[in-house]
């Protein structure tokens, strides 16, 4: 163990595919853990004597090697990989990095739900990645197998798998505090093999979107006939000829059901909870400044090329993000909801032929947008050897069940995740999780989240929004690094007092209305715990600074002013460095001035 001094111590079961158990904690061997960089302590030499208040040779806030371990390789793993390659040139000295996909490639969600008729449901080219647009896309809504694609690619041009190790899954992670860092626990999926990682920082790319939710009804297990999930989608089998139930009716129900309809002699029924909103507010093809009824029409040849100018396809997009996040207010409780729900009771109604019947089974009763996946059953009550029996007693006969009932939400790791004091998160979470800004947690010190709980989801763009966690979570690793920082963990009281106050922002939102959703674990009442209360133009501005006042920070000596050096920058040694560079031009030639006309 590295030898220094402190200026504190912080001191149910699922049929046919069950969730992995715990497992054991992560045992560590407190005689092995790397020795911790010490090039700003007793000018790198390990000394019992080191005076931590004696002049330092460095620069001032020379840096020191941070050690980042990512989890998953979706957009959040592949965003850290190009700030920590690309867009912070500085970071390129300071961070170690590695990232751990369970997969055997790359794409996160994109990957995993591999379904018939899989789509994103968000706007292709405000889908991706900030730093590399792509204006090839072929419809308004990307299918997953062009996402997919455009994810390879992008890792290809920036040689973002330069840090990835593939086929490894993380097995557990516990905290130490007196070296300051994170053991983390690796398996290799293929061999079982298992080995430890150390790091500074520990990094949750995982999504929400890729871990299946099985319907947990009587009999499940007692189903002769072929079961498969929308996120673990079989595609050996031979669909055709089949009787085919469908349960679910959310994202992935809607996009399955025609698919399995248009296969050869296939009968199809989809058992469903309630209706659900299938509404858009105006065609996609107005964003693209035509007129058509294409619910997902095709971008042109000219169209392509236009977008193949930077400027013309940034404000392209930037259309868009404005049009979008012009619409919050439709999230809002009162006038401009009800109205929304008016428009879109009428246009599902026009769809469904205003079938009195149809639409009193399949249009909503709840807010729109109170919640944008149904993960339930519906009223079945038994699977039984050949079939679903639901309340009316009436069974019906398949050949296949496919459960789109959607994913666990509930942001609890599956392996031990062992924090300050022993806390588990694991055992932590099981009831309502908590974040600071969806970015962090208390307990856990340098362990950040690209989707915690209470993250941008629910509007605006998803993928801009991890952009922005990124740039929060590199500049507190710079943080760390040029300010002899050990650990930083947020403050209960401050966490506690976020989401109090986040509970009353959703009381004026929908997002917390009389529905059963994933944003509220699935319950019809309780804690909005997956979406932040709040706009995306303040999510962002929220995160635009490091509020140091709600952490607890730990320094690696008890002197915190170590990050001052010999008492000079690097900058300023520095050959042609502008030693002036404060001196400012009068405000009044800049056109700032007072008025003086005006004054009296």
């Amino acid at each position: 163990m590295t030898a220094y001094m402190e200026a504190t111590s912080n001191g149910d079961s699922v049929v046919k595919t069950a969730p992995p158990s715990d497992g054991e904690v992560p045992k560590v061997e407190k005689k092995n853990p790397p020795t911790t960089e010490l090039k700003n302590l007793s000018n790198g030499h390990h000394d019992e004597t080191f005076d931590p208040f004696k002049l330092a040779s460095e620069f001032a806030f020379t840096s020191r090697k941070i050690k980042v371990i990512t989890i998953g390789a979706g957009f959040s793993g592949l965003l850290m990989a190009h700030k920590f390659q690309h867009r912070f040139p500085e970071m390129r000295d300071i961070v170690e990095h590695k990232i751990f996909e369970a997969h055997h490639e790359v794409g996160g969600t994109w990957l995993v739900n591999n379904y018939p008729g899989v789509q994103c449901d968000v706007p292709a080219h405000i889908y991706a990645f900030p730093f590399d647009p792509n204006p090839e896309w072929t419809r308004f809504y990307a299918s997953g197998a062009e996402i997919l694609e455009y994810f390879k690619r992008t890792v290809r041009k920036w040689n973002l798998d330069r840090d990835l190790e593939l086929c490894t899954k993380v097995a557990g992670a516990k905290w130490h505090a007196d070296e300051g860092m994170w053991c983390v626990e690796v398996e290799n999926t293929k061999t079982l093999a298992r080995r430890e990682e150390w790091c500074h920082v520990l990094i949750s790319g995982q999504g929400v979107l890729v871990h299946e939710n099985w319907p947990k009804i009587p009999g499940f297990d007692k189903f002769k006939g072929h079961i498969t999930h929308s996120a673990r989608w079989d595609h050996s089998f031979d669909y055709s000829n089949k009787r085919i139930a469908v349960i679910g009716n959310g994202s992935s129900g809607i996009q399955i059901v025609p698919q399995m309809a248009k296969l050869p002699g296939t009968t199809v029924k989809n058992f469903i909870r309630s209706g659900a909103w299938v509404y858009y507010r105006a065609p996609p093809s107005q964003h693209m400044g035509r007129s058509v009824e294409d619910p997902n029409p095709a971008y042109t040849d000219e169209e392509k090329e236009s977008f193949r100018d930077p400027e013309k396809h940034q404000t392209y997009r930037k259309g868009i993000v404005s049009r979008t996040n012009k619409s919050f207010y439709i999230f809002q409780r009162g006038e401009n909801n009800q109205k929304g729900m008016e428009a879109a009771a009428a246009q599902m109604s026009q769809k469904l032929g205003h079938d009195k019947r149809l639409c009193e089974m399949l249009l909503p009763k709840w807010e729109l947008g109170c919640r944008r996946i149904t993960p339930g059953p519906g009223p079945i009550v038994e699977v039984t050897e050949g079939g679903i029996k639901t309340e009316d007693g009436e069974i019906f006969e398949c050949d296949v069940l496919i459960c789109a009932t959607g994913f666990d939400v509930s942001h609890r790791p599956r392996y031990p995740f062992i924090g300050q004091n022993g806390v588990n998160l694991r055992e932590k979470w099981a009831g309502d999780p908590e974040s600071y800004l969806s970015v962090m947690t208390p307990d856990f010190p340098n362990y950040f989240m690209m989707m915690g709980p209470n993250c941008l989801g629910g509007h605006g763009s998803l993928v801009e929004s991890l952009n922005w966690t990124g740039d929060y979570i590199t500049k507190w690793i710079k943080k760390l690094s040029t300010e002899d920082i050990k650990s930083l963990v947020p403050k209960r009281s401050k966490v506690e007092a976020f989401m109090r106050y986040q509970d009353q922002v959703h009381k004026t939102l929908v997002w917390s209305g009389g529905c059963s959703s994933w944003y509220k674990r699935g319950r019809v009442d309780g804690r909005v715990t997956a979406l932040f209360g709040g706009s995306a133009h303040l999510f962002n501005r929220l995160l635009s600074d490091i509020r140091g006042e709600d952490f607890d920070i730990v320094y690696r000596t008890e002197n915190c002013w170590r990050l001052m050096g010999n008492g000079f920058t690097e900058f300023e040694m520095r050959e042609g460095s502008d030693l002036a560079w404060y001196v400012e031009v009068a405000e009044e030639a800049q056109g700032k001035g007072p008025n003086l006309e005006g004054e009296k």
